[in-house]
């Protein structure tokens, strides 16, 4: 087929001609503008320095924000010299000698701020809490009255909106810092760290990070990705060495916190703000992860492998961690779900949705450190376990809470370190004062103050029982109901006022575990409570005679048999039911029930109400007679050693008080 030749129109020669003017006339008037803007660069960009740092002065009262400096460099490259700034509380302070931006020619011409290259040298930067109260003018320097703050705070997701587009816009393909210094006064501990050069390189990049802190240095890798388009960040933390660790040195002596790793991995990627909320995805994962903290756990805790493969959805009042996250930690991996809402009320929601896991993979995954009289166990079947609590802060007395762990064909194939079924048998028992042992003695018939449960009176037992643990005999280790008071009412007080033991739990205390007031002992005491009592591998009546025979009931007194002769002088089977009431008050505060006594060494008025609440649920359950209840008085006289403690008592020599015994500190 043959193809027709088509010609395009000729312009007539006016029309050329025409073009040709034109073509100059835009050309000259851009090199005009060129030339002036060439000849004015550097009073555009001072104006422009101007009018930003006067619009942030008139919104941050007695902020400080200077320049020395600011002049362009050929083209495309803008030199600030001798930058200083201070927040209007004086919280944080910078001081930068110099920054170099080259925006490149293009990137001007297209209107795009991102710089290609940016240089900072000798930057300074000094952050304190709370910081100094700077005098400053009582009104706006330009007589003009400063514009009205918003009452609302930003949304949450326009923030880190606001942060994802200083990353993915406004970085720089090379970033080059040269002396950076960082210093801190936190709670009167003042810390210096710098940082003699740090080197990015995007998209790709690979830096080495120097720390200088306190003599020491510590060096680390770091390298990532940044895709701009997809809006995706990856960094990846890693030592120089592969036999080599990672420390974090601004918390340890911060906040008593020792932290190191041998790799973390982060990776990002934003879906962007679709109607005011925003969605991210990513992983964060550690390996080698060390902690040590006196509130954590008395040994260091080691953490082989954990990440957080996560679905994050940010609102405008909201936080919100999706059930398609994913925690793998060590041996174990389940889908946490977490809400968290700022307005119109604070409120909190988490939930585990029931999550079916091999046995012994949990006790596996168990950190090193962390559960030490559980190190070694080894069981077989299945467990599952659910959990969803939820709290508004306003209301914490409303709080929802549900906790529920189940087992299928469970068995303990091997103990660890303690053997939990020991106790069943007569066995040596070791008290613990501030880490110390004070106190060792046979809990069975070989001690002449052991006393079998159905030695001890009615009366204590039953007033010990309604005073700590009145569903003993019922539950299997836990009660949700005095947990979640207990959770409210410190809440409410903004600090622990408030524990939710049960007999079970106390008794793993004391038996198991040392008294160190720490998150890892908690746990352990939680999972141990679980296996003894799931497994039954001490029956309940077994376990509320050795509580009666080993508790602490004063300063160097264990036991029921002790604390009778202590406070009263008689045989523990004889006390009254005034005297059961009393030595029943005194179990959460051992060290202190000279507290309870006047002057005139009677119980105070108040401890009333105590008697009236204990005897009345003892009568409502059978516990006590109608005559018991009514003839019952608030009111008992010391005549042990226990007296010589007393205000205004009599005073005999310690070793008289505790004979063939250390002195109590």
């Amino acid at each position: 087929m043959r193809m027709k030749k088509i010609s395009l129109p000729a312009f007539a020669p006016r029309t050329k001609r025409t073009l040709r003017i034109g073509a100059r006339v835009l050309l000259g008037a851009m090199l005009a503008v060129s030339v002036l803007f060439f000849s004015l660069r550097n009073v555009i960009l001072n104006d422009v320095l101007d009018k930003k740092i006067g619009t942030y002065l008139e919104q941050h009262q007695r902020a400080v924000c200077t320049v020395g400096m600011a002049k362009f460099y050929g083209l495309d490259r803008v030199v600030i010299e001798n930058i200083r700034l201070r927040s209007s509380a004086g919280t944080i302070a910078v001081n930068l000698r110099s920054c170099s931006i080259k925006l490149g020619l293009w990137n001007l011409l297209l209107g795009s701020l991102r710089p290609e290259v940016l240089q900072i040298d000798d930057l300074r930067i000094r952050f304190q809490p709370g910081g100094r109260q700077y005098p400053g003018p009582s009104g706006p320097a330009n007589g003009k009255e400063p514009r009205p703050r918003p009452s609302r705070k930003p949304a949450f997701s326009a923030q880190v909106q606001s942060l994802l587009q200083l990353i993915f816009r406004y970085i720089p393909d090379t970033l080059r810092i040269n002396r950076f210094t960082f210093s801190s006064d936190i709670d009167h501990i003042r810390q210096t760290f710098h940082v003699p050069q740090f080197v990015v390189q995007t998209p790709a990049f690979a830096t080495l990070v120097e720390i200088q802190s306190r003599g020491k240095t510590w060096a680390c890798r770091l390298d990532g990705n940044i895709d701009r388009k997809k809006k995706e960040l990856s960094v990846r933390l890693a030592p120089l060495h592969p036999d080599e660790k990672i420390f974090l040195p601004f918390i340890d002596r911060q906040w008593g916190i020792r932290v190191s790793l041998g790799l973390a991995e982060i990776s990002l990627r934003s879906g962007g703000l679709h109607r005011g909320e925003l969605q991210l995805q990513g992983v964060l994962a550690v390996n080698g992860l060390t902690l040590n903290h006196p509130r954590i756990a008395v040994e260091d805790v080691n953490l082989q492998n954990a990440a957080l493969d996560y679905v994050l959805r940010i609102g405008t009042d909201c936080l919100e961690l999706d059930e398609r996250t994913q925690v793998q930690f060590n041996r174990l991996a389940f889908h946490p779900y977490l809400k968290f809402t700022a307005r119109p009320t604070e409120q909190l929601t988490l939930r585990l949705k029931r999550t079916a896991f091999k046995a012994d993979d949990l006790f596996g995954s168990l950190p090193a450190g962390l559960f030490s009289r559980l190190a070694g166990i080894r069981t077989s079947g299945e467990l599952s376990y659910e959990f969803d609590f939820f709290i508004d802060f306003t209301r914490p007395g409303d709080l929802s809470l549900h906790s529920d762990l189940q087992r299928s064909a469970f068995r303990i194939e091997r103990f660890g370190r303690v053997d939990f079924s020991a106790c069943a048998a007569p066995f040596m028992y070791t008290a613990y004062e501030k880490n110390r042992a004070v106190r060792s003695f046979m809990v069975g018939s070989e001690n002449p103050d052991f006393r079998s449960l159905d030695q001890f009176p009615p009366f204590l037992k039953n007033a010990v029982l309604i005073s700590e643990d009145g569903a003993f005999f019922g539950h299997k280790g836990f009660l949700l109901g005095p947990f979640k008071e207990s959770i409210a009412a410190n809440i409410r007080e903004k600090r622990f006022v408030r524990g939710a033991s049960t007999i079970s739990m106390q008794l793993v205390k004391n038996l198991f575990l040392k008294k160190d007031k720490t998150i890892a002992r908690k746990l352990e005491e939680m999972l141990i409570t679980w296996l003894i009592e799931e497994k039954r591998l001490l029956s309940k009546e077994r376990m509320y005679e050795i509580y009666l025979n080993i508790i602490e009931w004063g300063p160097l007194v264990y036991g029921a048999t002790e604390a009778a002769r202590f406070y009263f002088d008689k045989d523990v089977a004889k006390l009254t039911l005034a005297e059961a009431i009393f030595m029943a008050s005194i179990i959460p505060r051992p060290k202190r029930f000279m507290y309870w006594f006047g002057d005139d060494q009677r119980l105070r008025p108040w401890l009333q109400a105590y008697y009236s609440d204990v005897s009345t649920k003892m009568l409502a359950r059978g516990m006590i007679g109608q005559q018991d209840f009514d003839t019952l008085l608030s009111d008992i006289r010391l005549k042990g050693p226990a007296r010589f403690l007393l205000k205004g008592g009599e005073t005999l020599p310690a070793e008289e008080l505790w004979p063939d015994e250390e002195t109590p500190d």
